[in-house]
């Protein structure tokens, strides 16, 4: 029997998940993606979908792989969205356009500027939830993110990962949310945080019955998604740099100091000391999430379309490069890609031909999985770090 981790990441339109061992390449990497259905999405209960969706993708993985024994388990996944402990579900890309008014008729000016001011991603969506899912909020104990739901279904704990300190600020701090309108009962409510990959408890008997896994089984936290796939493409390291695409895309170099230029974003990488300057391409059209597609392409290669998104992916690469040159960063001459697009060997050949760059595919496509594989072997005590990890498990 091999031994491998169950790696599971949660995005927006299903669960996908993985028995990874550390060679990657002893074997072509199966991934199971069960789809959630519209109504679920569309209703905002979708993470009740979650559990049931597990035991559909073990039950498949165990079928491909029937040699490969499951160590432990890691869980990534999209964010900033909301999940009460009854399973409402509030995704980041979903919003109540009618309740503007509602949602700060009954704050104070003060806490209506700092909502409005604020630099966190989880702020204005926690109180959005408050406000549209009153009732869910307050009969829950918890308030979870989507990893962390699955984390607590599986487990029993409550935990918010979050993935390097410097993260905070797009979380929250307590003075923050209380500047916002949420009393000290709705803080409460927000479990504690601790760090990408920490170890997060135990199968418990009830998951195990729901889902087929073994009780007792490890559960580590992962981190969120983006995190996961600039891990999982060995994008931690300076000069490094990766095309997460999907339905939507960026393209992620890592650097030894925050860059700051027009048109990027600059944040702050997992590796305490690096950094991350990102260029997040707008959605060219409306097309099926191919980040779940493998045998289908998308209408990108439709050659209008094409031509649209290969040029800002082109624009993208020039500013990367430019700001990364200009203060004395490292630019490389391949990139990696993850994500739905990486299945498209048209679309990867034209993005070669416009960049200049080599693309190099990853051992999976989707690049979370592998992220929470190396987060799960360092808490294992395998390897000293990420960076250790990223080498022994990717030859980076």
């Amino acid at each position: 029997m091999t031994d491998t981790i169950l790696c599971i990441d949660i995005g927006t339109s299903s669960l996908k998940a993985a028995l990874l061992p550390d060679n990657l390449s002893k074997a072509p990497v199966f991934v199971s993606r069960q789809y959630f259905s519209e109504e679920a999405i569309s209703k905002n209960h979708v993470a009740n979908e979650y559990l049931p969706s597990l035991s559909k993708a073990l039950s498949e993985l165990k079928q491909k792989n029937p040699d490969y024994a499951i160590e432990a388990i890691c869980v990534s996944g999209n964010g900033p969205s909301v999940v009460s402990e009854d399973g409402t579900t509030l995704l980041y890309n979903q919003f109540f356009t009618d309740s503007s008014k509602n949602l700060t008729e009954n704050i104070t000016q003060n806490q209506k500027n700092a909502l409005k001011d604020t630099k966190s991603l989880f702020i204005p969506k926690l109180f959005e939830f408050k406000n549209n899912f009153q009732s869910n909020w307050n009969s829950s104990e918890y308030i979870f993110g989507v990893p962390e739901f699955l984390l607590y279904q599986l487990t029993g704990k409550a935990v918010s990962i979050l993935p390097e300190e410097r993260f905070l600020p797009a979380y929250w701090t307590e003075s923050e949310l209380k500047s916002c309108g949420f009393s000290d009962s709705d803080i409460k409510k927000l479990p504690p945080f601790v760090k990408a990959g920490s170890y997060a408890g135990k199968v418990t008997e009830n998951a195990a019955l729901a889902t087929g896994l073994l009780e007792g089984t490890f559960v580590f936290a992962g981190a969120p998604d983006f995190v996961a796939a600039l891990i999982g493409t060995g994008t931690v390291l300076p000069g490094r740099l990766c095309d997460r695409a999907g339905t939507s895309e960026g393209l992620n170099l890592c650097t030894t100091q925050p860059v700051f230029a027009d048109g990027l974003r600059t944040l702050p990488a997992v590796i305490p000391g690096l950094w991350n300057l990102s260029y997040l391409l707008e959605q060219t059209t409306e097309y099926t999430d191919v980040t779940d597609i493998s045998d289908e392409k998308s209408n990108l290669c439709e050659s209008e379309t094409s031509a649209v998104h290969l040029e800002k992916l082109s624009h993208g690469i020039k500013l990367l490069r430019e700001a990364a040159e200009s203060s004395g960063e490292y630019f490389p001459n391949y990139m990696t890609i993850t994500g739905g697009q990486a299945f498209n060997e048209e679309l990867t050949s034209q993005k070669e031909a416009v960049t200049g760059l080599k693309i190099k595919k990853m051992p999976c496509n989707d690049a979370e999985l592998i992220g929470d594989l190396i987060l799960t072997r360092v808490s294992l005590g395998d390897y000293d770090d990420i960076t250790e990890a990223v080498f022994a498990i990717l030859g980076a």
